[in-house]
């Protein structure tokens, strides 16, 4: 299996990759509509898709509504499986033809939940990581989440304070175990729901276009 994906070139000759990682329920098209509204130079954006379809009452004939996880028949949620889809995509679609200080990762929802668990801990330095309205699997100040590499990587954390989806102590909680790490990290807190604001996502173009 491999994650399936889509990207948009903003010029032949890009130098800068940005993953964006949707949410529970999204798809590799779920922000498209987004990013048109983005001005970015010299981008290639890349939207990996989740590999677990989610099946529920409501969505039986609908294939689009995707997870980055699913819960085992022990009551576990599966991780070793997606974090080996992920890093095959990685490998052979970006870091092949971007350098990783060149790549940045933005992480919606469950996305930020796959940035807090698993794009902070990769053994490359990256450019930034962004992770916006998540939270941790697991709130374990035993848990290392950031790499060596990583420690300089700057992350900002975006939350809307009037979010009712995933409530933004936890994204709070998150900011704090990354401050007991060392981490690069910053909280940029924002007026709003369950959503990604445009104020937030200037504080990341700077770092970006940095």
């Amino acid at each position: 299996m491999k994650l399936n994906f889509t990207t948009q070139k903003s010029d032949p000759t890009n130098t800068k990759a940005i993953i964006f990682i949707h949410g529970w329920g999204g798809n590799k098209n779920s922000f498209l509509p987004f990013i048109k509204n983005i001005s970015l130079n010299n981008v290639e954006w890349f939207f990996p898709e989740a590999p677990y379809l989610i099946k529920d009452a409501s969505s039986v004939s609908d294939n689009s509504r995707k997870s980055w996880t699913y819960k085992k028949e022990s009551g576990k949620w599966e991780i070793n499986e997606p974090v080996k889809l992920f890093d095959n995509f990685l490998n052979q679609e970006v870091f092949k033809n971007y350098n990783s200080r060149n790549v940045y990762f933005i992480g919606f929802s469950q996305g930020a939940a796959v940035c807090y668990e698993y794009i902070m801990g990769i053994n490359k330095s990256l450019g930034g990581i962004f992770p916006i309205g998540g939270f941790l699997f697991k709130d374990s100040k035993r848990i290392q989440r950031v790499s060596a590499e990583n420690k300089k990587t700057p992350i900002i954390i975006g939350h809307g304070t009037h979010d009712d989806v995933i409530p933004i102590e936890k994204s709070k909680i998150a900011y704090n175990r990354l401050l007991e790490e060392n981490a690069n990290v910053k909280f940029h807190e924002y007026n709003g729901g369950h959503k990604i604001s445009m104020n937030y996502f200037r504080e990341i173009l700077k770092v970006i276009n940095g």
